[in-house]
């Protein structure tokens, strides 16, 4: 007689060994969808980034063409151009630019420190899947006639929703990439030895812990009133008065504080020698997200604080951290040894130019007798702030390919985006900065002077923004094409001196084998030497 055995008496007779079967880790579509590994999670902020990216783009240069022939209106009915521009803002800073640098800092930081992992992998997958069904359900809202201003009351309330999502989400991201720099250091790495991006990630996301859940507080009690009362914040007319901080300087720079880390890393990489100073640029990068934070706060109680000393203070003193970074830049530059000039160092410089440009202007839109505040020169500071913040996100993109994908991005086709990148951000902001100066016109329509200089504006802008489209399209071409078909990259392609090169490329799912002691900021600069290698 055949004797069988239960479940039940498998577990209870420890001498009866139950079938194990081998973990089949999920493939294919199914793999990025139930992802933890901060590689890929990073990766798809990047991708629908740039994706949004183009939509973004495409609303500017609908908006733009308006401008050209403002009494015809035959691509736009009136009452939808304050919300596309809304929805401009809102698409551009939380969509597009944002995203993109926090999944850059996703990927990369938790290689930089030695981690194993980035800090709850889980609640980064989450952040990523809420920020993108929270950022397609605001464009349903403003496609429903719901975004701040609109007439359908729902689509206003789906409005408030879709926003908490999309803030909510990016609070978990900066979370997640804060923890991972304060708590899952390999051993030896102090703060004062982690890389640029790194230290940034933790300052950067410091700055959104504090100021996002503000904007997010006013967006739950705007939900409370609009669902109940609709009596105390104006209704759906009273929405976009308690929300544009989200969107205006000074948040605009906190957003692009990120950037200022990936220029000193694509900087210190490949200039090939030890950094000196680096206090130095820590100190501009921390000082960066200290001048973003407090004035957000301030804004959120009183949304006409605009005028008021310490907003004018704070918008100037802005430029200092931009300075101490450049100076520090031009420095490690001029003591470089072997200098490759990639397209991502040409995108970084860039980047870091235009920010500087952003800073000083951005100062003026401090004093009232200027009368900047809501014309379309705030816009032409937004265009070219967070231009510059899109420029920083595709250099980082381009510098750390390799070690995502262990491809190569072509370096030579890489480099025909950069002038096109750069004409796309002054075209889009030259004529709006120079048009709000002379005639203090509205940003939010396309009704302004009816001017040459507003149709010229138009044409201007309209350009700016199809060079915009044509960067991002051919930066995902040859990131595409690079993972797919592209030269294998080997682990270390820049001879760098930071620990995420030290890393294989593509970088394993845990990252680093246990027991990593890290001595100096410049670990694998070190281990060169050790091996009798002129790094």
């Amino acid at each position: 007689m055949t004797m069988t055995t239960s479940p039940a008496e498998v577990h209870a007779d420890s001498s009866v060994d139950p079938v194990v079967r081998p973990y089949t880790a999920p493939a294919g579509v199914l793999a990025w969808l139930t992802t933890g590994d901060h590689k890929r999670i990073g990766r798809l902020y990047v991708g629908f980034a740039l994706l949004l990216g183009l939509g973004a783009a495409g609303v500017g240069a609908l908006l733009s063409l308006e401008r050209v022939d403002e009494t015809s209106k035959v691509l736009l009915y009136r009452n939808a151009i304050a919300q596309l521009f809304s929805l401009y803002r809102f698409g551009f800073a939380l969509m597009v630019v944002l995203p993109l640098l926090l999944g850059v800092a996703i990927a990369v930081v938790p290689l930089q420190v030695g981690a194993q992992g980035i800090a709850f992998p889980r609640a980064a997958a989450m952040s990523f899947w809420t920020w993108l069904v929270g950022s397609g359900l605001m464009i349903g809202a403003y496609a429903g006639n719901g975004g701040p201003g609109g007439g359908d009351s729902q689509g206003v309330s789906l409005f408030l929703t879709s926003l908490a999502m999309v803030l909510f989400a990016l609070v978990t991201a900066a979370v997640c990439v804060a923890t991972t720099v304060v708590s899952g250091r390999a051993a030896g790495m102090t703060l004062e030895r982690v890389p640029a991006l790194a230290w940034a990630g933790l300052t950067a996301s410091a700055g959104l812990i504090v100021s996002l859940p503000v904007v997010l507080g006013n967006v739950i009690l705007l939900t409370i009133d609009h669902r109940y009362g609709r009596e105390l914040f104006g209704g759906n007319l009273g929405v976009g008065k308690y929300v544009d901080m989200a969107v205006r300087q000074p948040q605009t720079y906190l957003y692009v504080v990120l950037a200022l880390g990936i220029v000193g890393d694509v900087v210190a990489t490949l200039s090939h020698t030890r950094q000196q100073m680096r206090g130095v640029l820590f100190a501009g990068i921390g000082l960066a997200s200290v001048l973003g934070v407090g004035v957000d706060i301030q804004q959120s109680l009183n949304p006409d604080v605009h005028n008021q000393f310490l907003f004018v203070a704070a918008s100037i003193a802005f430029i200092f951290p931009v300075l101490i970074v450049l100076g520090w830049s031009a420095l490690a530059l001029k003591s470089a040894r072997g200098l490759k000039a990639t397209a991502s160092l040409a995108l970084a410089m860039l980047s870091l130019l235009l920010l500087l440009a952003g800073s000083v202007l951005g100062g003026l839109t401090g004093f009232e007798r200027l009368d900047l505040v809501g014309t379309t020169y705030e816009l032409g500071h937004f265009n070219l702030v967070l231009g510059a913040g899109l420029l920083a996100g595709l250099a980082g993109v381009f510098h750390w390919w390799p070690k995502l994908t262990g491809k190569l991005v072509s370096d030579a086709l890489a480099k025909l985006l950069v002038l096109p990148a750069l004409g796309g951000v002054v075209l889009m902001a030259a004529l709006e900065l120079v048009m709000g100066l002379a005639d203090s016109a509205p940003a939010d329509t396309v009704k302004e002077t009816g001017s040459d200089m507003a149709q010229a504006a138009g044409v201007v802008g309209f350009v700016g923004q199809l060079l915009v489209i044509l960067t991002i399209v051919g930066a995902a071409g040859l990131l595409l094409r690079a993972w797919r078909n592209g030269e294998a990259a080997g682990d270390d392609p820049w001879d760098a001196q930071t620990l995420e090169w030290a890393s294989p490329s593509p970088a394993p799912v845990a990252n680093f084998a246990e027991g990593i002691v890290v001595k100096t900021p410049e670990p694998l600069f070190d281990l060169k030497h050790a091996a009798g290698k002129d790094a």
